[in-house]
């Protein structure tokens, strides 16, 4: 018999809100069963549930790679204003994702907003998958990615065990309490004369989830994204996010 998994196990942290943050981008997507009818049409009445907060509307058409075939699929993406908030749908998913990230409340909020203006249209009691990902970039900005990022990830770098690299990336997979996570991290790619970018992406994700219990792990994915992060950043980065409000402790 195979051994039962063993789950991702990191420090509890107090939860804070700083002043600032690196999130890049932060997104949700809810993947549902096929619905055929938009494969071939726009979906009209999410538009005008979405109007009043999502104006702007663009669709989207990317190539879709299948086995011996290539096929198009249709993406209809509903923006804010500012075009700080996108939604997305496509005949199986639903997302809302932003560049403009603040508080995990607000996302929350929006989120749940979503779900309420289209459930009648996806008309579906679970989601094939849940998933949460935040990409956050940290600007090494004296050159030096000692202290910006935790040692044990970027010993070799720091090190020069590589030599001079041009790129720099891991990835990582494995089980939490609450589902799966994805962690990939590294420098894409190192530019001349400009501070390094190093990424810090966590995803993650269950699959098979009632619809009323969404927000529920999304709540859940978040504090551990926040517990991966903090274990993750060092302290040249952990100052550079400002001062700290702290949050009650979670149990």
């Amino acid at each position: 018999m195979a051994a039962p998994s063993t789950i991702l196990t990191l420090p509890a942290v107090q939860d804070m809100v700083f002043e600032r943050n690196f999130i890049k981008t932060a997104v949700c997507e809810l993947r549902f069963p096929t619905l055929l009818e938009f494969e071939t049409r726009p979906p009209f009445q999410l538009q005008k549930e979405l109007r009043k907060d999502y104006p702007l509307y663009q669709p989207q058409e990317s190539v879709r790679v299948g086995t011996g075939a290539l096929g198009h699929e249709m993406s209809y993406l509903f923006k804010s204003r500012k075009q700080e908030w996108t939604v997305s749908f496509r005949a199986s998913a639903i997302a809302l994702e932003t560049s403009n990230y603040t508080l995990f409340e607000e996302f929350l909020t929006r989120l749940e907003r979503l779900l309420a203006r289209s459930q009648s249209l996806l008309d579906c009691d679970f989601f094939t998958r849940v998933g949460l990902r935040y990409v956050n970039e940290i600007h090494v900005e004296d050159g030096d990615l000692t202290g910006w990022i935790r040692d044990d990830l970027v010993a070799p770098l720091i090190q020069g065990v590589y030599g001079s690299v041009e790129s720099f990336l891991q990835e990582v997979r494995g089980f939490t309490e609450a589902g799966r996570y994805t962690f990939r991290h590294g420098i894409a790619q190192v530019a001349k004369d400009k501070p390094e970018i190093y990424t810090l992406d966590f995803d993650f994700y269950e699959e098979n989830i009632q619809y009323d219990s969404v927000l529920s792990l999304i709540s859940q994915f978040n504090q551990q994204n926040f517990r991966f992060f903090r274990w993750a950043i060092g302290p040249k980065g952990l100052n550079r996010l400002g001062k700290a409000t702290a949050k009650p402790m979670r149990t």
